[in-house]
């Protein structure tokens, strides 16, 4: 097995990161259109991958921008 330096896992996670926040960011928009672009920076801020994951998750499956707005808000707390 292939040594992987500290570099090239922050690197990758930090792949994962970004990749992510896309993600989130192409499901709002395919289910919403027009998404606010405070929401975009916050989704931006977010360094965490599991909460990057329950993010997409709920972007997927939930009622509005207003109630992702709040997952949000939950997540920060």
């Amino acid at each position: 097995m292939r040594y992987v330096t500290s570099i090239e896992r922050l690197a990758r996670e930090e792949g994962m990161i970004e990749k992510g926040r896309e993600d989130i960011i192409d499901v709002l928009q395919i289910r919403f259109e027009d998404l606010p672009g405070e929401l975009v920076q916050e989704i931006n801020q977010i360094e965490d991958v599991e909460q990057l994951k329950t993010l997409h998750r709920q972007a997927v499956t939930i009622g509005s921008l207003a109630e992702f707005q709040d997952a949000i808000d939950r997540l920060k707390s």
